[in-house]
């Protein structure tokens, strides 16, 4: 590039000068301008302003300010101005979205199927998370090659959770029947009312009173077959050893932590 630059010949400084002095003399003479002016421009009148006939304030101008005029376009038809148009407003009738949002139907479908699936995956967690029959239950690869025998693999480790739940619901009831019994002998050992203490009243309940008198019958022991005569005296003699737990004239006996029948001791004033 230096080359180049070497070889390629350059115009001298009397070319430019004389380019200089043809452009000068081609400007207007008017757009000249010398360096000094014999005129001196005259200075500009100061503005005076006109004497008002009376004090007006800036709120109160003598004439009026125009307002200014905007242009909104052109006159609505008239079939717009029967339709009003705002922002964030339901889409017009007639239109798909305006029947989706209208439509009560798909509204109660949309919200049941979500109520619906959501009752259903708690049910799903919490089984999976309280059954302990867990190592039972069938992969999950298995839904896609045999979906039937997934389903029914499934449904026999539920029936068995079920059984599970159903016999420790019954243990628990047992226990608290067998507490409420023992309470009762208790209550019946020490001389305590039926009707004292904190838990007054909440004892162990008589044949009498479970049967009740609608299933009362007479000579027959409720709740037994008659066609068993072994389970029919053995129910007698159950009857039978009841009955003697409570003495003459309705007076109760209990027996002790020896196995001896004693009469429950009679309080004073039913206090003590």
């Amino acid at each position: 590039m230096a080359s180049l630059r070497l070889a390629v010949p350059r115009a001298g400084l009397s070319l430019h000068a004389k380019q200089l002095q043809q452009t000068r003399w081609f400007l207007p003479v008017l757009a000249r301008r010398h360096a000094s002016t014999s005129e001196k421009p005259t200075p500009p009148k100061p503005r005076v302003l006109e004497k008002p006939d009376k004090f007006r304030p800036p709120s109160h101008p003598s004439r009026l300010r125009s307002k200014p005029r905007y242009n909104y376009g052109p006159d609505l038809t008239q079939e717009q101005k029967t339709v009003r148009r705002y922002p964030h407003m339901m889409p017009p009738e007639g239109t798909t979205m305006h029947w989706f949002l209208t439509n009560r139907t798909i509204h109660a479908w949309i919200s049941l199927s979500i109520l619906v699936s959501l009752v259903i995956s708690i049910w799903i967690s919490d089984f999976l998370h309280t059954t302990p029959y867990s190592d039972l239950l069938p992969p999950k690869s298995m839904f896609l090659s045999h979906p039937f025998s997934y389903i029914g693999r499934y449904i026999e480790v539920y029936q068995m959770h079920v059984e599970y739940v159903s016999a420790q619901t019954a243990e628990r009831r047992k226990n608290k029947v067998d507490d409420v019994q023992k309470r009762s002998d208790y209550r019946k050992a020490h001389g305590i009312a039926q009707g004292e203490g904190i838990f007054g009243g909440w004892s162990a309940k008589s044949d009498e009173e479970k049967v009740g008198p609608a299933l009362a019958t007479d000579g027959a022991v409720p709740g037994v077959d008659d066609a068993s005569p072994r389970a029919v005296a053995a129910a007698r003699e159950a009857q039978a050893e009841a009955e003697s737990s409570t003495g003459k004239e309705g007076e109760e006996v209990f027996v002790d932590f020896e196995g001896k029948k004693q009469a429950a001791p009679k309080k004073w004033l039913g206090i003590w």
